[in-house]
């Protein structure tokens, strides 16, 4: 992501994320979701798909939580090493090996809120002077900085998603 680069869907910013925001906004992730989750009306509907292709509540959280653990520790070793190579995996595959719409939510939540917090002291962690820091991915190079807002996009891009399926489904 450039700078500049503006998410068409959920209209996230990038440039608008500083390292200090994205440690709030990471922190407050682990509530939202959990609220979304728990405060759903009828429990059932959490892995309900909407339509074919469109993953449920339940995976939308669970995917956040993988990737926040992902992204945590992406972050840590950019910061620890120099200009490492880091594979993600495929996130439908992911979803599907892991049976995330047949997880408990109560575990689910709780495991997001641990990695939620990671990611905030990951994130906080990092010194100014290694905000630039790159590394190679598969999708091209990326400094410290843009995974940090990716990691932010990823949390509420995807809470968007989760609240569009619930009220979808409910």
């Amino acid at each position: 992501m450039s700078s500049g680069w503006v998410c068409p869907e959920c209209g996230l910013d990038y440039d608008t994320i500083a390292p200090s925001d994205a440690v709030v906004a990471a922190r407050s992730f682990g509530r939202r979701f959990a609220e979304l989750v728990m405060g759903a009306d009828d429990p059932s509907v959490l892995n309900s798909r909407p339509e074919p292709g469109v993953w449920s509540v339940l995976e939308y959280t669970a995917h956040v939580r993988d990737m926040f653990e992902l992204m945590a520790s992406t972050i840590s070793r950019m910061v620890a090493e120099n200009e490492p190579t880091i594979s993600f995996p495929d996130p439908d595959r992911l979803a599907e090996e892991r049976r995330y719409g047949e997880q408990d939510p109560e575990r689910v939540v709780a495991d997001l809120k641990a990695n939620a917090e990671a990611l905030a002291t990951a994130i906080d962690r990092v010194e100014t002077a290694d905000l630039s820091r790159t590394a190679h991915f598969d999708w091209g190079d990326r400094d410290v900085l843009t995974m940090i807002r990716n990691a932010v996009h990823e949390g509420k891009h995807h809470l968007r998603d989760a609240e569009q399926v619930l009220a979808r489904v409910s």
